[in-house]
């Protein structure tokens, strides 16, 4: 667990290019990605623990945001691709919906990469329909600049007011956050494969109820042979 901590924190400390790798890499855990927000934070706080720096604090949230971007153009390719496997009936209900998308898109992408709500779907939907692609980065990318920005901003204002403590904070949210989600999957795994167990048809009382029958009925063949 320290391992991966720490490994996402060297790719941070490599500038803007580990950044982007580090972000990139997040992201594309599905629908359990960290808040890209409290990712440009803590890149912040751990590239540049310093007096607050504006410039500096946009740079950063213009690097997560398109890191983010990117993660989610492979998932939207992926979508777009697996049309071939599609049935037709199948792609007939999909390109239904294609003039609905084409007009509230670019609306629905930028909620979902500005807010909590998941975005996974939305980007999955719009592969489907073979969205446009340049309407999908813009308007995902304006997005993630709208929260990354604010976040960067925030952890740089509470960094040089703390001093050097935000650093040793940053490296225990982070930890904090990538344990979070390894304990999540390992409960869904384990709600899953319960989920997936055959329920037993008899429960204790029937059994207890056989069991009773049965010796009920042993003792009307001994009655009836004495």
């Amino acid at each position: 667990m320290q391992d991966v901590v720490q490994i996402v924190i060297d790719l941070i400390l490599q500038g803007y290019v580990g950044l982007f790798i580090a972000c990139f890499i997040v992201n594309m855990i599905p629908f359990i990605s960290p808040s890209n927000m409290v990712l440009a934070g803590l890149a912040m706080i751990l590239l540049y623990p310093g007096p607050l720096d504006l410039w500096t604090a946009i740079q950063v949230g213009i690097v997560v945001a398109l890191s983010a971007s990117g993660s989610k153009l492979v998932l939207y390719s992926t979508m777009r691709g697996s049309r071939v496997v599609l049935s037709e009936d199948m792609l007939a209900k999909i390109d239904y919906e294609r003039e609905r998308v084409k007009k509230w898109g670019a609306i629905a992408l930028f909620i979902s990469a500005a807010s909590p709500v998941p975005d996974d779907p939305i980007v999955i939907y719009c592969g489907l329909t073979e969205y446009s692609i340049p309407k999908l980065v813009t308007s995902y990318s304006l997005g993630k600049v709208a929260v990354t920005i604010p976040g960067a901003l925030i952890a740089s204002a509470v960094s040089s007011f703390f001093g050097s403590a935000p650093s040793i904070i940053g490296s225990i949210a982070l930890t904090a956050i990538i344990l979070g989600i390894i304990l999540w999957r390992k409960t869904e795994e384990e709600a899953s494969r319960e989920s997936m167990e055959p329920p037993s048809d008899e429960t204790p009382d029937d059994t207890q109820n056989d069991s009773a029958i049965s010796e009920s009925n042993r003792d009307s063949d001994i009655d009836q042979t004495l």
